[in-house]
């Protein structure tokens, strides 16, 4: 008789754990609205010149059941020369990408998985090989990376992320070989998040 009442006991604690469990989980996930401060490295011919950057994301969140969430970002980002002394150069981006993350798992600490693409807006005043030259190029853009979601109150959210970035730049192979010259690089990420829903 003991052990049928602790067996009862133990059935109804665990359903009652795993209800209230479910309902946090329910309430991890919900639409975003995010302010990202990023650091780039750069990295090929394009990193030789402009050796990295650093500037911000504003992102708008969509959450899709029962993991996934859809992303549209704008921003800015300023990059720096890496010889600043021989040219005072400026190359600043606005990006306009849309992409989305996939969430391991849904309880206080999420892991992600990340994709983006679209477009950047670039405004230069000195190319590659130290001309200056006033430009706006409007480049494709994509990233693939890797991240975490940290919940910290019922509305705010922690995240970091580490990203590998590529955007088409310059398509003169003569000068720069096969590939031409792309924007790559490593980019960093701490963001706060404010959950719209629960």
């Amino acid at each position: 008789m003991k052990k049928i009442f602790l067996l009862t006991i133990f059935i109804y604690v665990s359903i009652n754990l795993n209800q209230v469990s479910y309902a946090q989980k329910e309430n991890n996930l919900g639409d975003i609205v995010m302010v990202e401060g990023v650091y780039l490295r750069n990295l090929g011919n394009f990193g030789s010149v402009w050796s990295d950057a650093a500037g911000a994301y504003l992102n708008y969140g969509i959450f899709f059941p029962e993991h996934n969430l859809l992303l549209m970002r704008t921003g800015f980002i300023s990059h720096n020369l890496r010889n600043s002394d021989s040219t005072d150069g400026t190359l600043s981006v606005i990006p306009l990408h849309i992409g989305g993350r996939y969430y391991f798992t849904n309880d206080r600490f999420m892991p992600f998985f990340h994709f983006m693409n679209g477009f950047n807006i670039v405004f230069e005043n000195v190319n590659l090989i130290g001309e200056q030259e006033d430009r706006v190029l409007f480049k494709y853009f994509w990233q693939v990376g890797i991240g975490g979601t940290f919940i910290v109150t019922e509305n705010i959210n922690i995240d970091l992320g580490l990203n590998y970035n590529s955007a088409f730049y310059e398509n003169d192979k003569e000068l720069y070989g096969a590939q031409g010259a792309m924007m790559t690089g490593f980019e960093y990420s701490v963001g706060l998040a404010w959950r719209l829903n629960n």
